[in-house]
């Protein structure tokens, strides 16, 4: 006597239908390994530029530094250091004769009376020296002999002298005094005992 017993159990309709979606499902898997693995390894290609990218402005970097540290030891040599001497005395030299007009203007109007005015300002340089030339018109003799004074005892200028005098009307008033004089200037020279 033979006996036959099928053990197994017949699927069921839902193991039915994930036996029919199992390969789309592995299809549609792969698909997304394969779409992961590219996007990572395109990751991994850009990572690398900019590794070789960051290692060559490293480089670059490394480089320019070595070349400043090459440029300040040269700087620093005597050459060097000779020359930015003579540069910061050159500076020095156009420093002192460089004159301001503001200055000057204000050195003489220290110097003016309330009665003496300012009329005409000129001023001319020839090598070391400075001269200036200036009109002042005043009221009376004793406000141009008080500012002639000042301008003697002042110490910015030296060797004054009365190049033109003469009178102007006023109108009703009394008339004005008009002197052209000259001074040297004496801001901005170098000083000749020892310099």
């Amino acid at each position: 006597m033979r006996v036959t017993l099928n053990l197994a159990i017949r699927p069921s309709l839902e193991q039915r239908y994930a036996l029919y979606w199992a390969i789309p499902a592995v299809l549609v898997g792969l698909t997304a390994l394969l779409f992961l693995s590219g996007s990572t390894l395109k990751s991994f290609r850009e990572y690398r530029a900019v590794r070789v990218s960051v290692a060559a402005y490293q480089e670059r970097e490394n480089t320019l530094r070595t070349k400043e540290m090459a440029l300040r030891r040269q700087l620093e040599g005597p050459q060097s250091r000779r020359l930015l001497d003579d540069v910061q005395f050159v500076n020095q030299l156009i420093e002192q004769n460089r004159v301001s007009l503001t200055g000057l203007a204000a050195d003489l109007t220290d110097l003016i009376p309330d009665e003496v005015r300012l009329t005409a300002l000129a001023l001319a340089s020839d090598g070391q020296q400075r001269t200036v030339r200036f009109v002042i018109s005043g009221k009376n003799e004793e406000a141009i002999e008080a500012f002639l004074s000042n301008l003697e005892d002042s110490p910015h200028f030296k060797e004054v002298a009365i190049i033109n005098e003469g009178f102007q009307e006023a109108g009703a008033a009394s008339p004005l005094e008009n002197i052209a004089c000259t001074a040297r200037y004496l801001v901005g020279e170098r000083k000749e005992t020892g310099e």
